[in-house]
């Protein structure tokens, strides 16, 4: 079963105003949601200008054939909303059985809309369904959903280059967060940031934790010891999605 963008035209006005004010949902309801799925789970990082797309997959059981039906990822509480999705398409459904739809349905979150950074944290899903027999039920708080800012971790410099063993390396590089105030993005002083080393031929370890400095500036010396790659890592927060930096390779003369 499809759900044709013209039936989206039609339900227009009950979808608006029921994203305002959705109707109470009864004990016996002709239609429910479950099975909610978004992004396998992980958190929705968004950066900075460029609209964040993703899928919303939910199940519909409903008494009367499917007529309409569309889904919304919001911040804040449901009648007062800070930041929401916009749909990129009408939602698709399958038919499960006579009487259970398997829907999915692309929405897009726009940073531009943003009135700041406080929208970063748990938003919730609204989904509204319409049947045959005129039945409009419209649910909100379900499936919490981690929206976090972008985090970048441009370069990582190691040097100096050729470096004899045993001398002190340096390596460098800079923590920026996306900042939906201004649409850019900034550093931050005080998070923790991983150094970590690859040698030749291994796999990557820490060495130490470096906390960013002013601007999110990143500093640290090490001691030379076999060939190998720097970088830096970034696990992120409750806010504020991580990062992996390119690493540097280095050549260690004896």
């Amino acid at each position: 079963m499809r759900i044709r963008s013209f039936v989206g035209a039609v339900c227009g006005a009950l979808a608006l105003s029921a994203l305002v004010a959705p109707a109470a949902q009864a004990e016996e309801s002709p239609i429910t949601f479950s099975s909610i799925a978004i992004n396998s789970g992980q958190p929705l990082v968004v950066g900075t200008g460029t609209p964040r797309t993703f899928r919303v997959y939910y199940n519909v059981h409903h008494t009367h054939k499917l007529y309409f039906t569309e889904a919304t990822l919001y911040a804040g509480g449901f009648d007062a909303w800070s930041a929401r999705s916009r749909p990129v398409a009408d939602a698709s459904c399958r038919d499960l059985s006579a009487t259970v739809a398997r829907c999915v349905q692309s929405l897009a979150i726009d940073p531009k809309t943003f009135v700041g950074n406080g929208v970063a944290g748990t938003w919730h899903v609204y989904l509204k369904a319409v049947d045959s027999d005129h039945n409009v039920v419209g649910k909100g708080g379900l499936y919490p959903t981690t929206v976090k800012r972008a985090s970048v971790l441009a370069y990582t410099t190691a040097g100096p280059e050729p470096v004899v063993k045993g001398q002190t390396l340096t390596v460098t590089g800079k923590l920026t967060h996306a900042d939906w105030n201004t649409q850019t993005y900034v550093g931050q002083s005080g998070k923790a940031v991983e150094l970590q080393f690859r040698p030749d031929g291994g796999s990557y370890r820490v060495v130490k934790t470096v906390q960013t400095g002013s601007g999110g500036a990143l500093k640290a010396t090490v001691t030379a010891s076999v060939d190998g790659a720097w970088r830096w890592a970034y696990k992120g927060d409750s806010t504020t999605g991580g990062a992996i930096a390119v690493g540097d390779a280095v050549d260690v003369k004896e």
